[in-house]
């Protein structure tokens, strides 16, 4: 971050995790280290995406990968494998029919 100034992709981070956090309120949710370090792990990856998706290119951060990677690993293994991927598939054909 370059002085007070956010970027865009800092901008948008912010506001994900704000919304999280205001979720976390509503719920209750207690807000620890664990919680903490929870949303760094989800900001480094959305600052990550949208640093990409702007056309950034961004040194791999090896924490986020190692918690992808394993997520990926247990996702193949779950009994809601085939449902997961109908999930994105669907979202994809929707967002693109949404979209057009």
């Amino acid at each position: 971050m370059k002085g007070n100034v956010l970027t865009q992709s800092e901008t948008r981070v912010t506001e994900v995790i704000s919304f999280i956090l205001e979720q976390y309120r509503n719920e209750k949710v207690i807000h620890d280290i664990e919680v903490a370090s929870e949303l760094i792990l989800v900001a480094r990856i959305l600052h990550q995406r949208f640093k990409i998706s702007n056309g950034t290119q961004v040194k791999e951060d090896k924490s986020v990968q190692i918690a992808k990677n394993e997520i990926l690993k247990e996702i193949k293994d779950d009994e809601y494998y085939g449902l997961i991927k109908n999930f994105i598939k669907d979202y994809r054909q929707f967002r693109d029919k949404t979209l057009s």
